[in-house]
């Protein structure tokens, strides 16, 4: 089989790239032969006019039409496999496989088919207004997208633009990785809920042995306000009992490294996967103290991999993901006092060794690469037929 797998990649690389890079390596080694199409934010120049063309070129790219109209010809694909489209592939590349007959998948990775922003969030904080819209988007006043009306402005009208031309309804089928995802989609866009598949995203198995838990929490993702990560280090600073490793990069590095301070608090920057995977399998637990709503965070699965519980907030997926008391805890999102008494209730905890042996169940039943590649697989099989 012939798949193209098409990603815009961001400036700060984080679980989509990993799952793309992830999935071209598990199809490569079944015997498939895969192309990555792919475009990267960090190629866009500084200033106004530059990315005044790109808002620009939302609407209608005619230089991804003709570079796949070429790439179709030349590598003749069985499938077409979409991940972020935004802002330099853009829904112009449906079309071209559409014209071409060729079948189109879709993973969900975001909320951005729902509104122009990828999260429900605004200045760091939950935000579902655009759901209650169709035409006029919330995020026009708030300047959502990049804190500027301009960009604001273009991406919004460039997503209703798609909409009304009907790209968005090209796809055939579109892939979930969690089932409070495809029931928030289903329930909140004009979508066919024949098209929405459920299939949890994979990671390769860590390769590591059982470790020795360590007296520290740790907190490994992107360093943003929506992440909670300021919220935990104010948390941590004020209990010095407990200590925290902080692995990641993103636009509150600065603001973050200050914490560096406490001697309770460890900040690492951003490390290989092995080496984070090592500082995961030596954790108490691993914090996901988002504030806002995921489709699958790739940390938790990964967490649950090497053996390691979950603590997050019972918001969203978490509570359909995390068996509380199993494989993790929640706690109700902005109670300090909560997260306090059930992380020093962790510390304290004698059976954390049990805990992970079924966090590793876990993994192993839903997130293996060769569940994910079977039922994948029955996906592509059943579009090409078509």
């Amino acid at each position: 089989m012939k798949i193209i797998l098409a990603h815009n990649f961001y400036r700060a690389a984080g679980g989509e790239e990993h799952y793309v890079k992830s999935l071209a390596k598990l199809l490569t080694r079944k015997g498939h032969k895969v192309l990555i199409y792919s475009k990267n934010n960090k190629t866009i120049p500084d200033g106004f006019i530059p990315r005044a063309r790109v808002s620009f070129s939302m609407f209608w790219n005619k230089k991804v039409y003709t570079e796949l109209s070429e790439l179709i010809v030349s590598f003749r694909p069985d499938i077409a496999h979409f991940n972020n489209l935004y802002p330099l592939i853009t829904p112009t590349a449906y079309h071209v496989f559409k014209k071409n007959k060729i079948p189109i998948v879709q993973t969900i990775h975001n909320f951005r088919y729902m509104f122009p922003k990828s999260l429900l969030v605004r200045r760091g904080q939950l935000c579902p207004l655009c759901l209650d819209k169709r035409l006029i988007y919330p995020a026009f006043i708030h300047s959502c997208y990049d804190e500027s009306i301009f960009y604001t402005t273009s991406f919004s009208l460039s997503h209703i633009f798609h909409k009304i031309i009907g790209s968005f309804r090209l796809v055939d089928a579109l892939i979930f990785p969690s089932l409070f995802a495809k029931r928030y989609y289903i329930k909140n866009v004009d979508l066919k809920p024949e098209k929405a598949i459920f299939i949890p995203n994979f990671i390769e198995g860590s390769g590591l042995p059982s470790s020795k838990r360590n007296n520290y929490f740790l907190f490994a993702g992107r360093l943003s306000r929506e992440k909670g990560i300021l919220e935990l280090l104010n948390h941590f600073s004020s209990t010095p009992h407990l200590n925290l490793v902080v692995i990641g990069d993103g636009p509150l590095k600065g603001e973050v490294q200050t914490f560096s301070r406490f001697k309770n608090i460890k900040i690492l920057g951003n490390l290989p996967r092995k080496k984070v995977l090592a500082y995961m399998a030596g954790a108490l637990a691993t914090i996901i103290p988002s504030k806002c709503l995921e489709v699958l965070p790739t940390v938790l699965i990964e967490s649950l991999s090497v053996g390691t519980p979950v603590v997050a907030p019972r918001l969203g997926v978490f509570k359909e993901l995390i068996k509380d008391g199993e494989t993790g805890f929640l706690y109700k999102l902005g109670s300090n006092e909560e997260l306090k008494n059930l992380l020093i209730k962790i510390a304290k905890n004698k059976n954390l060794s049990k805990m992970g042996v079924r966090c590793k169940k876990e993994y192993s039943d839903k997130y293996s690469s060769e569940l994910y590649y079977q039922r994948l697989l029955k996906v592509y099989s059943k579009l090409i037929k078509k």
